[in-house]
């Protein structure tokens, strides 16, 4: 019954970010000032890390 909460809970957390993920992309296309192009890169890198690490810890349980 935990392993069934916990698997939810991280696909859950898995569709935030992958949500976040293409919100990031989205805003990369529209941008015009130079500096935030720096920070939705830094974002775009920051959101798939975190998805690679929860994909890993859902494919642990």
């Amino acid at each position: 019954m935990k392993e069934i909460f916990e698997k939810k809970v991280l696909e859950d957390e898995i569709g935030e970010v992958e949500m976040e993920l293409s919100n990031s992309y989205e805003s990369l296309q529209l941008v015009e000032d130079e500096g935030l192009l720096d920070y939705y890169a830094y974002m775009i890198k920051a959101y798939e890390a975190k998805h690679k690490h929860l994909l890993r810890k859902l494919k642990e349980i």
